[in-house]
Parts: structure tokens; C-alpha cells; sequence
């Protein structure tokens, strides 16, 4: 995914890259010398890269509100996630996950992500839901969905309006699954219509 995005003050674009083989283990997410399994930020002036977060195994969709940077990840067979993404913080892939391998048995990882110095996804799928993009819905979208963050789904074949407990963006208090009946890649929201794009 990517994203425009202003870091320290000084514009650019948030990128999105992949580590995701899935029956070996690399060190690419918890590599600080790779770009791999990162989420970086691209300053538009400089073409320099900062870093933002590690530990990501397959980030599908960004989008932000303000300084908030919410993402979505494919798990392995299950774990699908969506990150609240904070600088410098680690989110644990490939030694932690909810997910399990598909084929090589012998790889395990940990369940909980916080007792192992990772940062806990805001909310994981088990099973998976072929997670895709997500967007922030203006509150004046509908007075019934305040808080709303939309995402899209492959095999789930649905949208799911995941309702936050406030405009912090900390913590779903329940999802809402829409049933479309098609796989969706990309969701827009246009301000000027106040319709959703699928």
C-alpha cells in the first residue's frame, strides 16, 4: 500500500513492503539493514527513507487520519490483521503471529505478541478473511457509524466496519460484517458524492 503522509513535518509517502514466504522463515521484517517486511516513510523532497515500522509480514492496505496510521496484513493461514502502526515499533513477524503455517509443520509462532516485546495488532482474523484496503469514514458519513474504519476483504467476499471505541483509534469495540458477494481489492471514499467505491 501507500499513502501520502506528513513525518516530522515534512511531506511524502508511506510504502508498504512484503516478507512473506511462507514455509521458511527470513529475517527480512526483523532485518534493520532490509526493506523487507517494513512499512517506511519516502520524504518527496529528499527521496530519503525513514523506517517507520518492522515486523510486518504482508501489509495490504494503509490509510491515515492525521498522525494515525492504520494498516492491514495477510496473515499465514490465518492471522490476518489490522496494526495500529506507531514509529518505531515492532510487530513481530516471523516469530510471532495468530496465524499457523500451511505446509512446513516444523514452523510455530508465538501467540501473543506482547509478551514477547511486540506490539499487538488492533485485531486479528482467525480465520482469515483475505484482508485488503481499509479507510477512515467521516463521522458525517452516517450519525450511526461515528468511528467507523471500513475494510475489504478477498475470500471473505465482504466489508467489515470495524467500530472504534472513539476518535483515538485504540481499541474496536465490534465489527460489522457487510456481505457483498465479490472479492474486493480496492475501497475509495469520495467527500464531495459521500459514496463508497468498490
Amino acid at each position: 500500500g501507500m499513502q501520502e503522509f506528513y513525518f516530522n513535518n515534512n511531506k511524502g509517502i508511506l510504502v508498504s513492503t512484503a516478507s512473506s514466504n511462507n514455509n521458511l522463515l527470513t529475517s527480512e521484517a526483523q532485518n534493520d539493514e532490509s526493506i523487507f517486511g517494513k512499512i517506511i516513510f519516502v520524504d518527496k523532497n529528499t527521496k530519503n527513507y525513514i523506517i517507520i515500522s518492522k515486523g510486518h509480514r504482508n501489509a495490504q492496505g494503509i490509510s491515515t487520519n492525521g498522525d494515525i496510521i492504520l494498516s492491514t496484513e495477510h496473515g499465514p493461514k490465518g492471522g490476518d490483521e489490522i496494526n495500529r502502526i506507531m514509529y518505531g515499533k515492532n510487530y513481530g513477524w516471523p516469530i510471532a503471529s495468530y496465524g499457523v503455517p500451511y505446509k512446513n509443520k516444523k514452523l510455530k509462532y508465538l501467540d501473543s505478541h506482547k509478551k514477547h516485546g511486540f506490539q499487538e495488532p488492533l485485531y486479528a482474523f482467525v480465520p482469515s478473511i483475505g484482508i485488503s484496503e481499509l479507510i477512515f469514514l467521516p463521522n458525517t458519513f452516517n450519525a450511526k457509524w461515528k468511528n467507523s474504519v471500513l475494510v475489504t476483504s478477498l475470500n471473505g467476499r465482504s466489508i467489515y466496519r470495524m467500530k472504534f471505541e472513539d476518535e483515538n483509534y485504540n481499541k474496536i469495540i465490534y465489527h460489522e460484517k457487510i456481505f457483498i458477494g465479490e472479492r474486493i481489492r480496492d475501497i475509495k471514499y469520495s467527500k464531495d458524492l459521500n459514496y463508497i467505491f468498490l
